[in-house]
């Protein structure tokens, strides 16, 4: 930035002197060169009368001087416009717009005036000051400060954004809460909690309140990080400061516990919602419905719909959705029905996701055919299937044994044009599993890799169980060691499938399943109930009893029948 020495002014108009003095000053001048002419055409006249003078001699006087008058004026205008623009020898301040303007206080650096300037710039320029290096912007500055912060936030250059309220803070700049809440949500956003709340003390320290706003931000990546006691901490700090809390803080927190299936304390904030006069918005009660879907508790899910509707709350297709998804969860297809059906009625267009959780209901019971037909349905509605929706068919196939229909529903998704997920394909190779269909397994297997689908180790498991049936251990140990090369770690399912192949091979691999299961345990492997008794029947009950004791687990428990089939 240039000094204030190097400023600009703009060239002074003809007329540009406005005050009385200076106009008095023009006025007089031309006066009296008029008087002059006057007075010099009358003494010419009574000294020599028409003869000494003649008419015409008289009339190019007066013309002659006229002109000098023409020629002249322009120059004493100029000459007292620059006049009037110096105050003893400085520019004066009334007369400028935009331009430097000198402090009230003697001593204090120059200022840039945007209140008159209608300049956009968000920097702040002065001269330079040995006592002071920045002053304080204008409303004007200010505003373009928080909207520089607001940007930075937006474009995604957090540290640039801080820098920036850095030095608002460092110049103690007055601002409002909006350049401190666009950096506590770029710090919320990547989850750095820390960082928010380092800014939230800032805030307070520069005598900025935070507002609704502030809580609503912090409260909300409480909740994204699945911390539903920090959501709580800070919806109970904002209570306590006075800052009144909206529908949003409320269904933040009751969105948090609910995303644990943590009804109780879900339904305990709505209560406390109520009792502070916020309305809840259907989005807290669909957190509700929710809840109670994780819990396959379908009454409470339908009560809660009830309960919102009671409320003048128009069920969303989300709503309709959470509850169908709560009947699936409990395994009552014909309810999930009832609710499908009830949704249309509402004139409520389901989604491919209410869909899909209709043809889970189907799958949980195993009823491949009424799968089928749902998403047959879908397709006729004009809702496109997604690999969710094909996943749920295949799924509902593969539990009815059915791996001839999966592996249909497969070629059909391809021929849509839906492109197959890890999950579509551990969901087909569990039909494989279940069909003990070892080749066609082992073809699905390859031909995920090759669509460049990374298996994860619930594939892995898929692919063993059927080898592990029949006791074809090195099969299995050659998928744990692919597993192992892939960086992924043994799970308890793979562990099943391991010890169940030493169980069934021929002879019984004892050693090599107690091995296996150290190893497990010493990586923190936690074994449950269906991993001791495949432990059981690969070295014997009396022997898993030996080593569960020796290594401090749980009792022994009961052998069942074909586990995890």
């Amino acid at each position: 930035m240039k000094p204030a020495s190097y400023q600009t002014t703009t060239k002074p108009s003809l007329f540009a002197a406005k005050t009385t003095a200076d106009k008095l000053r023009v006025t007089g001048l031309l006066a009296g060169i008029t008087i002059l002419v006057c007075v010099a055409d009358y003494v010419l006249a009574e000294m020599g009368g028409e003869k000494a003078v003649p008419a015409g001699g008289r009339s190019f006087l007066i013309e002659t001087a006229t002109v000098l008058v023409c020629m002249l004026l322009p120059a004493a205008f100029m000459h007292l416009s620059k006049a009037a623009f110096k105050t003893n020898g400085k520019d004066s301040p009334k007369s400028r717009r935009g331009k430097l303007l000198p402090s009230e206080e003697p001593g204090k650096p120059l200022r840039i005036d945007r209140s008159q300037a209608g300049s956009s710039s968000s920097d702040v320029e002065e001269a330079p000051s040995p006592e002071k290096p920045k002053e304080t912007p204008s409303n004007h500055g200010v505003k373009s400060l928080s909207q520089a912060v607001a940007a930075a936030v937006r474009s995604g250059d957090r540290s640039r954004a801080e820098r920036l309220l850095g030095d608002i803070i460092r110049t103690r700049t007055p601002v409002d809460t909006m350049p401190f809440n666009s950096v506590i949500h770029a710090c919320a956003k990547t989850g750095d909690m820390a960082g928010a709340r380092r800014w939230l003390h800032e805030m307070r320290a520069a005598g900025v309140e935070p507002n609704t706003i502030s809580y609503n931000i912090l409260m909300d990546a409480s909740a994204k990080a699945d911390d539903a006691e920090d959501a709580e901490h800070w919806l109970s700090e904002m209570l306590k400061d006075g800052v009144q809390a909206n529908e949003v803080s409320y269904a933040t927190v009751i969105h948090a516990r609910a995303k644990r299936g943590e009804t109780e304390l879900a339904e305990h904030w709505l209560s406390k919602m109520l009792a502070a006069g916020v309305e809840p918005n259907i989005v807290s009660y669909n957190s509700l419905i929710y809840a109670c879907g994780r819990k396959g508790d379908a009454a409470s899910a339908e009560r809660w719909l009830r309960e919102a509707e009671r409320r003048g709350l128009a069920p969303r297709v989300t709503t309709y959705t959470a509850v169908v998804d709560a009947c699936a969860k409990s395994g009552d297809v014909e309810r999930a029905e009832k609710w499908m059906e009830k949704m249309k009625d509402a004139k409520v267009e389901p989604n491919v996701v209410s869909y899909s959780a209709m043809i889970d209901a189907c799958a949980k019971v195993g009823d491949a055919v009424r799968a089928q037909r749902w998403h047959q349905r879908m397709q006729n509605a004009g809702v496109q299937p997604n690999a969710h929706s094909f996943s749920a068919v295949i799924n509902a196939c593969a539990k009815s044994g059915k791996v001839a229909a999966a592996c249909e529903e497969f070629d059909r998704m391809e021929k849509a044009g839906v492109a197959a997920d890890v999950v579509v394909y551990s969901g087909l190779l569990d039909a494989c599993a279940k069909a003990g269909d070892l080749e066609r397994s082992k073809e699905v297997f390859a031909r995920m890799k090759a669509a460049g689908v990374r298996p994860n180790v619930v594939a892995y498991a898929s692919l063993a169980r059927p080898f592990a049936h029949r006791g074809e251990w090195q099969e299995v140990e050659s998928f744990a060691q692919d597993m192992q090369q892939a960086g992924l770690e043994m799970n308890e399912y793979f562990l099943y499938a391991l010890l169940l192949a030493y169980a069934g091979a021929k002879p019984r691999q004892s050693d090599r399943a107690e091995a296996a299961f150290r190893r497990a345990h010493a990586r923190g492997l936690e074994a449950n109930k269906h991993v001791l008794t495949a432990l059981g029947r690969a070295v014997g009950r009396g022997r898993a009893a030996q080593i569960v004791r020796e290594l401090g687990l749980s009792e022994f428990p009961e052998e069942r029948r074909r586990p995890f089939k």
